[in-house]
């Protein structure tokens, strides 16, 4: 297998319950330790936002996002990634290859968080409603309607059309 080194930009998503329960910082040196283990060298891991996912995932509606850059080689990026969605907190991860780690993340490094500088929402009330079954007398009642509408919008245009051929008509008469 391919041997070379990438250097790779990588965003974690952790579960909020682990990181409440065990704290950032521990949970940041867990995605290091595996990552370390497998042979990459972090560059940077950082804390980048709590917040609401785009649709759930696994059940979750919100995680910890986790910034990263480090260098490894394929191989490597592969094994950390299973060992990860086999353990621990990480339930999603994307690696992407980058030319160079930029300086203002190289100067973050790997800091330190307080954990009660990290505000992380227990419940938090669903406000997407996409997901509830729509009835039945619903679908077809919208369907009704759409096919109201479009012989509407056809007897509309095929009246403008006689209004017009009729014009055309009395133009020629005249």
């Amino acid at each position: 297998m391919n041997d070379n080194k990438y250097i790779y930009q990588a965003m974690f998503l952790l579960d909020n319950g682990e990181v409440s329960d065990q704290g950032f910082n521990a949970v940041r040196d867990w995605v290091k330790t595996t990552l370390e283990k497998h042979g990459a060298d972090v560059k940077v891991l950082r804390l980048w936002e709590e917040r609401q996912l785009a649709y759930p995932v696994q059940g979750r509606t919100r995680a910890t996002y986790v910034l990263g850059y480090l260098e490894a080689t394929q191989e490597t990026v592969s094994k950390a990634k299973r060992e990860m969605y086999l353990l621990g907190p990480v339930f999603r991860v994307l690696f992407l290859k980058e030319d160079e780690v930029p300086a203002e993340e190289l100067s973050l490094g790997i800091a330190e968080i307080k954990d009660e500088d990290i505000s992380i929402p227990d419940d938090v009330p669903e406000e997407d409603t996409l997901d509830e079954p729509i009835e039945e007398d619903s679908k077809e009642e919208k369907a009704e309607e759409a096919v109201k509408e479009k012989a509407e919008s056809a007897e509309g245009a095929s009246a403008s059309d006689n209004s017009d051929s009729e014009s055309k008509t009395t133009k020629q008469e005249s």
